[in-house]
């Protein structure tokens, strides 16, 4: 398959080599000791310090530097705003997904997870990706943005028809992300209307932006579609594959999972070490518009686009210290997950919680699941690293 007119992250050669291997690590740790290298006229980084070098560069675009994306011709915003612009969003966004904010939805996360846990707890076994990595953060993302729950399948099949387009060919790709995009957006147009008529003040993210104001004047109609655009993917699918690749990795190693129920203390630290080793979300692009030395002759010019893998950043043996071993004790854990510089992610306070939470959950009340035959878990790498299909057994309650 070949790329079209638009650089897509998900058609690289490196990105369809790993489509659906289960341990990924190592092709990104040999990937990094070659540092770079151009394929399709596209600079492929792998490098730790020379992806935060190329992030933090005033001079370069985000996924804004080509246009719009996943079927959306208008920029997504923050995702493909630069500048000015995009900080001024952040000073906006920012403050709807800060610690203190999120922090607010503990009682929500926890009485959801127990809900869904309680579900199949008595069976001894379970599909925890349908069952609980993609009920559970779908669901609070819901009621945190304010969208009708009960339109959960709706979200959840333009989700997928935008991250996980089916298609042979790049034209068919492109077709199905706008045909999922075209109704998303005919669906926010009519239930934005409503919200106007609805006198209640509502404190859920679609709230607050309605009230809102940028430059002095209310959000316009298109600039709230664009953002609606991107959250409702980023919140239905990143926070799952996250939760779907730490459970899978726990059930196959029940030593160290064992160890984190006896001391539920190491659960932030083991959360950010299975973020680091399993990068959910393997890459991200950059686009150039002033020339930048990377040093020892690397050098990007203006034109230039950049296919940054954050995944092999994570394993980079130039930055960390034995990278292909999961350590809870690690001391400095600098990863890239959620990405670095201005486009970090908006979301990552959110996914921490859930994550932390979920897991303590877990161990509350299916303390020893395990994933007894790894040859039935189903990965998928593209766009983001799931575990699609994650059975586990454990002793009924």
């Amino acid at each position: 398959m070949t790329q079209a007119t638009k650089f897509d992250p998900r058609l690289a050669p490196l990105t369809q080599q790993v489509k659906s291997m289960a341990n990924p690590q190592q092709v990104y740790y040999d990937k990094a000791g070659i540092r770079a290298e151009k394929s399709e006229g596209v600079w492929n980084l792998y490098r730790y310090e020379d992806i935060l070098k190329v992030n933090r560069h005033p001079a370069v675009l985000g996924n804004g530097g080509q246009g719009g994306s996943f079927g959306h011709d208008a920029p997504l915003i923050p995702l493909e705003i630069d500048g000015e612009e995009h900080a001024k969003w952040r000073r906006i966004l920012d403050p709807l997904f800060s610690p203190k904010q999120v922090a607010l939805l503990e009682p929500q996360i926890r009485g959801l997870a127990r809900d869904l846990i309680g579900k199949f707890a008595s069976r001894g076994h379970a599909e925890l990706h349908d069952e609980f990595c993609e009920p559970l953060p779908s669901l609070i993302f819901l009621r945190l943005f304010g969208a009708p729950i009960e339109d959960f399948e709706f979200f959840l099949e333009f989700k997928n028809g935008v991250i996980h387009p089916e298609g042979e060919t790049v034209e068919e790709i492109e077709a199905n992300m706008a045909v999922a995009g075209a109704k998303l957006v005919e669906y926010f147009i009519n239930y934005l209307d409503e919200r106007r008529k609805d006198t209640e003040e509502k404190n859920d993210v679609i709230g607050v932006l309605l009230r809102s104001e940028k430059d002095g004047k209310p959000i316009p109609q298109e600039d709230l579609i664009n953002l609606i655009f991107l959250f409702m993917f980023a919140g239905l699918d990143t926070v799952t594959a996250s939760m779907s690749c730490i459970l899978a990795w726990l059930g196959q190693h029940p030593e160290e999972r064992d160890r984190l129920n006896a001391d539920r203390s190491l659960i932030p630290a083991a959360v950010e070490e299975l973020l680091r080793y399993e990068s959910p979300v393997p890459s991200g692009q950059r686009h150039i518009r002033a020339e930048i030395d990377l040093g020892d002759g690397l050098v990007l010019k203006p034109g230039d686009i950049v296919h940054a893998f954050w995944a092999a950043a994570n394993v980079d043996p130039t930055h960390h210290k034995d990278p292909l071993t999961v350590s809870f004790d690690r001391e400095r854990n600098t990863h890239m997950v959620f990405a670095s510089g201005t486009h970090r992610c908006l979301g990552s306070h959110l996914a921490r919680l859930e994550l932390r939470l979920a897991l303590d959950e877990i161990f509350d009340h299916i303390p020893d699941f395990v994933v007894e035959d790894p040859e039935k878990l189903v990965y998928d790498n593209v766009s983001v690293r799931t575990v699609q299909k994650l059975p586990v057994r454990f002793t009924p309650r």
